[in-house]
């Protein structure tokens, strides 16, 4: 499958089915309104025992990688449990988004999740006028956002990287905990290609966790290789099974 370089700026074509934004150049949801955001605490948060290390204080910052920004749901929901937790550690996010996406397809997460606090009118302008500038000097690629905690004086940083996953994963800093959500690894086979886990894997150390939906065997196999010890687990809700493991 061979996808057009990112440099051109492509309309990201976007259709509604249930009130939910599905990407028509990979055919697939960019996340669910029934269970979506449970499924990302789940697969993700639980699948990397976020919160104990967080809690432990095992690394300062603590970061976490993310391969495929998409909506943010997956930063908004781990942002929620780190506001929500009695003295986590300051924590970096750090996600790769190669199609951004337009301002009414942010706001359908609100409407799908009305009770939570998600893309306010300050941090959508923040991240278009960073889209905006990648557009004008492709080099200049990283949004950055910042929160404070409530009870502490710590940190939770957001740093998405725009553009192709090649030319963004080598700038990413030491991860300890990646949440790999690219779409379906049959419908967007880039963001799981043997290449991309090995940038991955030059941005891990010992113990760095990772979680993810998919099962898929090649999935498996080149995390394998690459050293990872790979664990099948129970998926989330009707979805059989999903892998999770860490770095030895």
């Amino acid at each position: 499958m061979t996808i057009e370089p990112i440099q051109k700026f492509p309309d990201n074509a976007i259709e509604f089915k249930d009130g939910v934004p599905v990407s028509l150049l990979f055919d697939d949801v960019y996340f669910s309104k029934q269970g979506g955001w449970e499924e990302s605490q789940f697969v993700f948060l639980e699948g990397n025992e976020i919160q104990r290390k967080w809690e432990e204080n095992e690394n300062f910052p603590f970061r976490i990688g993310e391969l495929g920004f998409g909506s943010g749901l997956n930063a908004f929901v781990t942002l929620d449990t780190w506001k929500l937790s009695a003295n986590p550690a300051s924590v970096e996010f750090v996600s790769l988004e190669g199609y951004p996406l337009a301002t009414n397809i942010l706001q359908s997460l609100n409407e799908s999740y009305p009770n939570k606090n998600l893309w306010f009118k300050k941090l959508i302008l923040s991240y278009e006028s960073a889209i905006q500038s990648w557009k004008k000097k492709p080099a200049d690629n990283l949004w950055s956002y910042q929160w404070d905690h409530p009870k502490n004086q710590n940190l939770f940083t957001l740093y998405v990287y725009l553009g192709d996953i090649k030319e963004c994963l080598p700038k990413f800093p030491e991860i300890h905990a990646w949440y790999l959500d690219g779409f379906s690894p049959g419908k967007n086979p880039d963001m799981w290609s043997f290449e991309s886990l090995t940038l991955m894997r030059e941005k891990s150390v010992s113990k760095t966790s990772f979680a993810t939906f998919s099962s898929a065997g090649f999935v498996r196999r080149n995390l394998t290789e690459l050293g990872f010890v790979v664990e099948k687990k129970k998926g989330f809700g009707r979805k059989r099974e999903m892998i999770s493991g860490f770095l030895k």
